[in-house]
């Protein structure tokens, strides 16, 4: 008898024993990675990303985790560099054991991370890639993206354009690499079928990083046109729009069309902006009423020390997403459950209710266009006036497209 109460006490021990280490593992942090470029000029918009994302993991954290289990975010500078984009996303997933990461703003780094994740069962997002090809030719079952690409982007362009009649001859003007080209003949694309009658008097494409574009501006002169469609940012935009003051190329009754306004501060360009330029915006926050836009662009405000651009939002829908997944599949260890959980996930985001598409697990909410005006009750006394709400679940690719585009790119 004592022999058999003492083997049943060694074999409840081994049980602890063995038990004690997964026990151990099921409290550990679920880690997420977030890839991006945090040193030079593209710090700003990185680093609101990062925040927007992080926003995200707090408020689910402060509502339990996945079972009590914290969602805990690390991150990686990748520069410029793809490749080492590519190594950091490696080490993140061979060393650290991060399975769910997002890339930020980089479209080339975002597709070939995907292939990572392809490879290795591991989740990739497309934080703020507006390229086409991350969910559409190079898209797979272990990507997705929450940012909207260049063809939701030109629907919209085309679609505020429908009504405005007056607008017949118009000339392009982007950077001449490959969002450029996507954003400019993405847009020309809808632009024939919503608005047929209007010609491309001419395309312009100067280098990323251009600082004078004194003769890209005096070939948008040579002739005449309604409205300059603008795909260039940051420094490349106020460049370009201190070439156009000094030359006066908006003087007259040519309009600015611009994509990504709250790219950056919008008033970083409110001296050099034309009068009657119209705009793309991810977050005209003082034009959303809801409790959560208002928390939100609260919330920023506080973590920043300004207010709220577009790249905040779509850093939160990227948290968010990843998170509400794993919820969803009720683990943070089965990968692939995840990944058939993220097709259907839904929640409010700072812009409205967001919601993932299953064929090709891309977020669907609110984007904008307004004109931009100048009044004291606007951030910095400049935003958007006349703000109109374009949904992308509408104008987004079909998932027919999506399926046909994948299979042509085998």
């Amino acid at each position: 008898m004592a022999r058999s109460i003492r083997a049943f006490f060694i074999s409840i021990v081994a049980v602890l024993a063995v038990a004690a280490p997964v026990a151990a593992q099921s409290s550990d942090p679920i880690k997420l990675g977030i890839i991006d470029i945090y040193s030079g000029g593209f710090a700003f918009i990185s680093n609101t990303i990062r925040t927007g994302f992080e926003i995200a993991l707090d408020e689910a954290n402060a509502s339990g985790g996945l079972n009590g289990r914290k969602f805990e975010l690390v991150t990686a500078d990748m520069g410029r560099d793809v490749a080492k984009a590519v190594t950091e996303a490696r080490r993140m997933i061979l060393e650290e054991k991060i399975n769910f990461i997002t890339v930020g703003i980089h479209s080339g780094a975002a597709v070939a991370v995907s292939e990572i994740g392809k490879e290795r069962k591991a989740l990739v997002l497309g934080g703020f890639a507006t390229t086409r090809r991350l969910t559409g030719e190079a898209g797979h079952d272990y990507v997705g993206r929450a940012n909207l690409s260049t063809v939701e982007i030109g629907r919209v362009m085309a679609a505020y354009l429908k009504d405005k009649t007056e607008i017949k001859r118009i000339a392009t003007i982007a950077p001449d690499y490959e969002y450029g080209q996507q954003f400019t003949g993405d847009f020309i694309a809808a632009l024939k079928e919503t608005r047929p009658d209007i010609t491309v008097v001419r395309q312009e494409w100067p280098k990323f990083g251009t600082a004078d574009f004194a003769a890209h501006v005096t070939a948008l002169q040579a002739q005449p046109v309604d409205m300059v469609v603008n795909g260039t940012f940051g420094g490349d935009l106020i460049n370009f729009l201190k070439a156009s003051r000094d030359f006066g190329l908006f003087d007259g009754d040519t309009q600015f069309f611009t994509h990504g306004l709250d790219l950056i501060k919008p008033s970083v360009m409110k001296d050099v902006l034309p009068e009657n330029a119209i705009a793309t915006m991810w977050y005209p926050f003082y034009a959303v009423d809801s409790a959560k836009s208002k928390a939100f662009a609260a919330e920023i405000e506080k973590r920043m020390g300004g207010y709220a651009t577009g790249s905040a939002p779509v850093g939160y829908v990227a948290g968010r997403m990843v998170v509400e997944a794993i919820r969803k599949a009720g683990t943070a260890d089965d990968i692939d459950k995840v990944v058939a959980a993220l097709g259907g996930v839904s929640f409010e985001g700072p812009t409205g209710m967001v919601k993932v598409r299953e064929c090709d697990h891309m977020a669907l909410y609110n984007f904008y266009v307004g004109r931009v005006a100048r009044a004291a009750g606007l951030p910095d006394g400049i935003g958007l006036a006349d703000v109109q709400a374009f949904h992308t679940e509408t104008l987004a690719r079909s998932c027919e497209d999506i399926a046909k585009a994948r299979a042509a790119a085998k």
